[in-house]
């Protein structure tokens, strides 16, 4: 992690949700396209026959992280 990324990116967010007002969106359609997705993801890589559980966690990560979702980190062994 880069501390001088991070913070260009929270005020770049900051900036964002600053000048963003009353808009129409439906936050559950959004959360719930979303979610669907990533599980559809998760769903193709438990399909996919890897028998390596390793290998297995460190994929759905992967999912977690090009979907931006916090997932608490994870150890590197």
């Amino acid at each position: 992690m880069n501390i001088k990324t991070e913070l260009i990116k929270s005020s770049i967010a900051e900036m964002v949700c600053g000048r963003i007002t009353d808009f129409e969106i439906d936050e559950n359609k959004v959360a719930d396209s979303k979610a669907i997705q990533v599980l559809s993801e998760i769903q193709e890589i438990l399909k996919s026959g890897e028998e390596d559980d390793f290998l297995i966690v460190d994929e759905i990560v992967s999912v977690f992280i090009r979907h931006n979702l916090d997932f608490c980190g994870c150890h590197d062994f």
